[in-house]
């Protein structure tokens, strides 16, 4: 069970950032070659930016049974999210919240927040979450 949660980028990244108690996060940012023609090694640097999209995605999970999801994900044109050096790698590379929030929050991008649940009761159980997410921004 998947459904669209109401709840901005921002906001639930704070409460990440506060440290609530029994949840694990991971924070991933992923190159994805959209359409590419050719191999992306085979472009030249110009033809990159062209075709290039960041993926930034975060995925909260209850410490203890794993029984929903909440994922944050985010997708933005490459701009300056290239690694200097240049060199890309096919796997999504672990970052930290604060390397999320640069890259993915400080610019215009299409932004979701879902949550899935194995069933109802799972569900419900994260609707308390959900709640304490909410009320942080009071």
């Amino acid at each position: 069970m998947e459904r669209e949660i109401d709840v901005s980028a921002r906001h639930l990244l704070k409460w990440l950032k506060a440290g609530p108690p029994g949840v694990e996060v991971r924070a991933t940012r992923e190159f994805v070659w959209d359409g590419a023609p050719v191999a992306a090694e085979e472009l030249d640097t110009e033809d990159e930016l062209a075709v290039a999209t960041t993926v930034g995605l975060l995925e909260v999970r209850p410490a203890q049974g794993h029984a929903w999801m909440l994922r944050l994900r985010v997708e933005n044109p490459l701009a300056c999210h290239l690694p200097e050096d240049g060199s890309v790698s096919d796997e999504p590379e672990e970052i930290d919240l604060d390397d999320f929030e640069a890259c993915f929050l400080d610019e215009d991008g299409d932004a979701s927040v879902t949550v899935e649940a194995d069933n109802r009761a799972d569900a419900r159980a994260f609707d308390k979450v959900l709640s304490a997410i909410l009320a942080s921004g009071s």
